[in-house]
């Protein structure tokens, strides 16, 4: 049986499919199931893929999420732990031996995650990414402020999803942050504080479709504190906070004022103790334009949109 099974949901990516698919067969560990599940793509993935077929278990259905590809492909995974991996993102070589072994020596570990380079389309690296909060205990209330785990860096027991359930079909975007609020919410979570993935930054969808992430996101929001009835008031007013100024962001980089300054102030009225919601307002009712250039540039620099 294979130690670890590797899950890419596939989508319209063929070139950047085959790229993820040579990183997992160039591990160093070599105990690994891989499976391709093809969410329905209608380019040549199929075809570039045909090389492979003596190496990897390709499976193909009607297009219906990431979420649903990753679920059928934790179905038909044969493995003790299940690595995650985005179609466009590359695992280092070193990545499953070392995942593998923080579970081997943290049997009280549900999952381990690490840190990652952020690249460009051609794979140059624009900046390392180790959130803090990862370099300590994971809580809980750490990660309803923000998801700071990144994609594609997670490894997980495959008997932890017999308690959390799949992942939730029916949202997109933040799929991946509410699976792992609930293994946080029932198991350890371990980190690797080394780059271990190339994650492969992109920001149109997002920006094409801020309400639709602010109602998805907000969605993980309220199924998290349901779960969670004894967690404070002020957290999830915080927790409601950032998500507006999140989505006030966005619209300062789609130029759209009107919208920010609405997102802004729903920030403010949730948490008033938070000034950075508050000093944007006063800037963007002053200078927005000015503004816009200075929240772009920041955003650039840290995540190289």
């Amino acid at each position: 049986m294979k130690k670890v099974s590797v899950v890419i949901p596939a989508y319209n990516k063929a070139e950047l499919t085959v790229k993820s698919v040579e990183s997992v067969l160039k591990q160093t560990y070599k105990n690994i199931e891989l499976i391709v599940v093809d969410d329905g793509s209608t380019d040549n993935t199929a075809q570039l893929l045909k090389p492979y077929t003596d190496k990897i278990k390709y499976v193909y259905k009607k297009n219906s999420g990431a979420c649903s590809a990753r679920n059928l492909g934790i179905s038909l995974a044969q493995g003790e732990y299940i690595g995650l991996l985005d179609c466009d993102d590359l695992y280092l070589p070193r990545k499953l031996e070392l995942s593998v072994k923080f579970l081997e020596e943290h049997p009280d570990y549900g999952f381990v995650h690490s840190a990652a380079y952020f690249v460009d389309d051609r794979d140059n690296i624009l900046r390392s990414f180790s959130h803090r909060l990862s370099r300590q205990n994971l809580l809980v209330r750490d990660l309803l402020l923000r998801d700071f785990i990144c994609n594609s860096t997670v490894v997980v027991r495959k008997n932890c999803f017999d308690k959390t359930g799949g992942f939730d079909e029916t949202i997109f975007t933040p799929g991946d942050w509410d699976m792992w609020l609930r293994l946080a919410e029932n198991y350890k979570a371990g980190y690797i504080n080394e780059p271990l993935v190339y994650y492969r930054i992109s920001s149109s969808y997002n920006f094409k479709h801020i309400e639709q992430v602010k109602k998805e996101e907000s969605i993980v929001l309220e199924k998290s504190f349901s779960r969670n009835p004894c967690l404070p008031l002020g957290l999830k007013n915080k927790a409601f906070s950032n998500l507006y100024y999140r989505s006030a962001l966005s619209y300062l980089l789609t130029g759209n004022f009107k919208r920010a300054k609405e997102e802004l102030l729903l920030a403010i009225i949730k948490n008033k103790l938070n000034p950075i919601p508050i000093f944007l307002m006063l800037y963007c009712m002053l200078a927005p334009k000015s503004l816009r250039f200075l929240v772009t540039k920041k955003v650039f620099r840290n995540f190289g949109l």
